[in-house]
């Protein structure tokens, strides 16, 4: 059975989707060959969603820093020098208090002891995953559609297509609430052989209560293992990563009902820009040695065939 990667890309606005596919892979390569396993040509799928929310992608040409579309943050090598000379001092001075102020904001507020305090935080800081949890609209055509349900067949079509294949999907950040909606209702019919969830916010009580909201009114807790993963679900977090700062979702999200359970796996996620670390970044993840021994793994797994051994013996001779 032949074999595919499909990422889902967290929230914000993206560079353009093939540039964004592009990055994505040559992380996971770049992953695969520090940590001493040979470059494969695998099938690589983007489900790139973020053009539904922002109609105007990032420009990697931009050199304004002050502009909107600027692009701050794009894929580097580990080995690569960086420099952000160009900033201005406010830029600066809010990547400071961003960078020192995350743990407050993001853990406090998204931990909703102070419900109406999350929802400005949410509204301000988080626009996307307030529009996926709202009943906002857009045109598809001439057809208005809610935001959510366009974003997740954004998905399902990429699962549809390659529903005959082994597939190891990858999700990040605010793609793994998407992946975990889409693998319960949408197409719990197509088998998942392993998701792995990067920097995901599935631990956070904000999402925990949205998704309780909408599976149990009775606030019963019956989160699990979506029933179509058949391997495994891996579940990777850096400790400094505040928006997966709850990142043991194993004691949060039971087995299926064959015995799938999640794994969680603590990494170093080494992303840098000016040697400032951004220990949420996609990149980084796609190349840590933990995440690249399981893909490994997969794309080089071949299921014993005792009749296709015999058969190529007697073909040999």
């Amino acid at each position: 059975m032949s074999k595919v990667v499909i990422g889902v890309h967290g929230l914000g606005n993206k560079p353009p989707k093939d540039l964004l596919a592009k990055w994505w892979k040559e992380a996971i390569l770049e992953g695969l060959r520090k940590n001493n396993h040979s470059e494969k040509d695998f099938n690589f799928e983007l489900v790139y969603w973020a053009d539904i929310l922002h109609k105007t992608p990032l420009n990697p040409k931009e050199t304004d820093v002050e502009s909107p579309l600027y692009l701050t943050e794009p894929y580097k090598t580990e080995d690569e020098k960086t420099s952000r000379e160009g900033l201005s001092f406010r830029q600066k001075a809010l990547e400071y208090l961003e960078k020192y102020s995350e743990k407050i904001l993001v853990n406090g507020v998204l931990s909703l002891n102070i419900p109406s305090l999350t929802e400005l935080f949410i509204h301000r800081h988080l626009r996307d995953l307030e529009e996926y949890y709202s009943d906002s609209y857009t045109l598809v055509g001439n057809e208005k559609r809610l935001v959510r349900d366009v974003i997740i067949e954004r998905l399902v079509d990429v699962i549809q297509k390659h529903k005959r294949k082994k597939i190891f999907l990858i999700a990040h950040s605010m793609g793994s609430i998407i992946a975990y909606d889409a693998l319960r209702f949408y197409v719990p019919e197509i088998k998942i052989n392993v998701l792995a969830t990067i920097g995901s916010p599935l631990g956070q009580d904000y999402v925990i209560t949205k998704i309780q909201s909408e599976t149990t009114p009775d606030k019963i807790e019956t989160y699990s293992v979506p029933e179509n993963i058949v391997r495994c679900w891996y579940n990777f977090a850096d400790k400094e990563d505040q928006v997966a700062i709850n990142h043991e979702l194993s004691k949060i999200y039971k087995e299926n009902s064959s015995g799938i359970k999640i794994k969680d796996i603590l990494v170093q996620n080494n992303y840098k820009i000016s040697e400032i670390r951004n220990p949420h970044k996609s990149y980084g993840y796609l190349r840590t040695p933990e995440f690249s021994d399981i893909l490994n793994s997969f794309l080089t797994y071949r299921k014993f065939n005792l009749f296709g051994l015999i058969k190529n013996f007697f073909r040999s001779k």
